[in-house]
């Protein structure tokens, strides 16, 4: 199958990529002038030069291809960046379904979130079906990623055959944006911000590649599938890593809450505290809670396999390693 994937020189995307290589599909990479190609040069994939805002160049590319899997975006949790938000995450990903419905393309497959997924803190896995309430619904990227969805269900209402992932939290190779690897370097070089006291569900990037294969032929058009796995404490998720590099990190001091205070003032009131914080307001609100997913609709139908944490950061480990922006363990 020939597929064009957007975002694919990403975290996530290359997980994709290397998913769809190994299935032995023909894949067509959307770079933009000027991006950090270099992780996706190992695959034998053509590199498609153009942008999301062309709507001659997407309606030329998805007359080419079978299918598209739509990965790029951009994320934020700060009011100001909303406008970009939309713009990126929704406006773009409708001149990309306008495209595709145009010219035929058999499976529009869009990688989205859990942030977009309702979730009370602690009391059950949400599915699916548990629509977002709360703060959590006032997130710009959650809004954002949620307007994408809706656009993509409308389409699906026109005829484009579309498949929606809800990855939760990420872990695995390729992560060099630092999304949940951050945390990896925190122990290995001893800097630790804090310890949320939360937790959340944590998936294997290298399965949700997978799942994006497996989408392009399974599933129910018009559908969404949460991606999730092993749930953990975030202090679990931090022992864990101690544990592979085989290293115990300093535990910072002081009241966690007190710092998400002190971040949502810094944020708010830079005048009267300017000092960036280390993580934004509302991860740190996020991560202060526990927010857990039943990916159980994936497996059944998809055939998502659900990793442990362990293996998940090995993975990542033993990328960071190979990559040398983690010393290697000594023997």
């Amino acid at each position: 199958m020939k597929v064009f994937v957007t975002g694919g020189n990403g975290f996530v995307g290359l997980n994709i990529v290397s998913a769809l290589v190994q299935a032995g599909h023909e894949v067509f990479c959307l770079v933009r002038k000027n991006s950090n190609t270099g992780y996706l040069e190992q695959f034998d994939v053509t590199k498609v030069i153009g942008s999301l805002e062309d709507n001659h160049f997407l309606n030329e590319i998805t007359s080419q291809v079978d299918a598209v899997i739509h990965t790029a975006g951009v994320t934020g949790c700060k009011r100001s960046e909303l406008e970009k938000l939309i713009a990126v995450n929704a406006d773009c990903t409708r001149r990309l379904s306008d495209a595709a419905l145009a010219n035929g393309v058999t499976r529009f497959v869009y990688t989205s979130t859990t942030s977009t997924v309702g979730c009370s803190n602690g009391q059950r896995r949400a599915d699916e079906s548990v629509p977002l309430t709360g703060f959590r619904a006032r997130n710009p990227y959650g809004i954002s990623k949620q307007m994408a969805e809706n656009i993509l269900l409308e389409a699906a209402d026109k005829g484009l055959d579309t498949i929606i992932l809800n990855p939760a939290e990420v872990v695995g190779p390729f992560d060099y944006n630092l999304q949940w690897g951050r945390i990896v370097l925190a122990v290995a070089f001893n800097q630790l911000p804090f310890v949320p006291p939360g937790g959340g569900s944590f998936c294997h990037a290298g399965e949700v590649g997978r799942a994006h294969v497996n989408a392009l032929t399974m599933g129910r058009a018009g559908e969404k599938y949460i991606l999730a796995g092993e749930d953990v404490s975030f202090k679990q998720y931090i022992e864990t890593i101690e544990s592979l590099l085989g290293k115990v990190s300093d535990r910072p001091g002081g009241n966690y809450w007190l710092k998400y205070f002190k971040a949502w003032a810094s944020e708010n009131f830079p005048y009267l505290i300017n000092t960036k914080p280390a993580v934004e307001a509302y991860r740190m609100r996020v991560f202060g809670g526990h927010y857990y997913f039943d990916s159980s609709k994936a497996v059944n139908e998809l055939d998502y396999r659900e990793a442990s944490l362990e293996d998940m950061l090995s993975a990542c480990i033993q990328w960071y390693q190979s990559t040398g922006m983690v010393p290697a363990k000594a023997a």
